[in-house]
């Protein structure tokens, strides 16, 4: 009967398989922590009953606070637009400044 030799990756994952559980049985304890729960709860064995799911949406506006849409709501919120655009580009134009500022 021809005898079978173990390859070097064979005999490496057999002490991988012994060494690892031990490794972390060792360290687990070492840090206070009892590695058969940490394993239970990182497999979801645990025997505690999941929450039950809370509704928590609340919405951010009352839509009946709404204005209607009519040109002089379209025209004032089209000026708003443009004057937050206008802001943003000074902002960045600051910006651009600051950060050349600091290289000099």
């Amino acid at each position: 009967m021809p005898r079978t030799k173990l390859t070097g990756f064979s005999r490496l994952l057999i002490f991988l398989l012994i060494f690892v559980p031990i490794a972390y049985v060792g360290a687990s304890y070492f840090n206070g922590e009892d590695p058969i729960e940490n394993i239970k709860g990182y497999l979801g064995m645990e025997e505690t009953a999941p929450p039950a799911p809370v509704d928590n949406y609340q919405p951010t506006q009352d839509n009946s606070g709404n204005k209607p849409a009519t040109f002089e709501n379209v025209q004032d919120l089209r000026n708003e637009i443009v004057r937050l655009k206008r802001d943003l580009a000074i902002s960045q134009e600051q910006l651009a400044r600051c950060k050349t500022d600091g290289v000099e």
